[in-house]
């Protein structure tokens, strides 16, 4: 698969793809419910969805979708200011997984591992910390070390956790399907 088609296409959607979008997208809004939510720290399982639409719809569509989820979870879910800042992160995110994990007939683990130590680097450690100080105005140095801590904790379980989703039969049986 060329380049070009793997990152930059854009994939023509079905109705129940569409469907399939829009009621993970529900499930997302209410797990990210679910959670630890602190000023500074938010820990929630959206990351699962958010990882499997990424592999079924590929970095463009998960790029806009997250983009487009983020703003209606601002403004829906009540979690106070937007910050563009945010979408930016979302949307990245979205490019990202979907570039590492898109088309991925067989899985492979070292792809998810990139992708989830690039998001934690480059969008949780460095970007999101960038839009908390740049929106509450603190020096970065004061909030770095606990969501430092947060990612060495997380980014571990999540890949334990994603690992074990995408071995299961049924869900392997579910994307092969979603691809023939």
């Amino acid at each position: 698969m060329s380049i070009k088609k793997k990152f930059f296409s854009l994939p023509k959607l079905r109705v129940s793809d569409v469907t399939i979008i829009a009621i993970m997208m529900a499930l997302s809004f209410i797990l990210n419910k679910v959670g630890i939510h602190t000023q500074y720290i938010v820990i929630t399982p959206t990351f699962i969805v958010t990882v499997l639409l990424c592999y079924l719809y590929g970095p463009i569509w998960m790029a806009i979708v997250l983009g487009i989820t983020d703003i209606l979870f601002t403004f829906i879910g009540g979690s106070g200011l937007y910050i563009p800042g945010f979408t930016i992160s979302a949307i990245l995110t979205g490019f990202i997984y979907g570039s590492f994990l898109f088309k991925d007939y067989q899985f492979k683990t070292r792809n998810l591992i990139s992708a989830q130590i690039i998001i934690s680097l480059v969008i949780h450690i460095f970007l999101n910390t960038l839009w908390l100080t740049l929106y509450n105005g603190i020096n970065w140095k004061v909030i770095i070390i606990s969501r430092l801590i947060k990612e060495l904790i997380l980014v571990p379980i999540q890949l334990i956790v994603l690992v074990g989703l995408f071995n299961i039969p049924t869900v392997q049986k579910l994307i092969k399907d979603h691809w023939n």
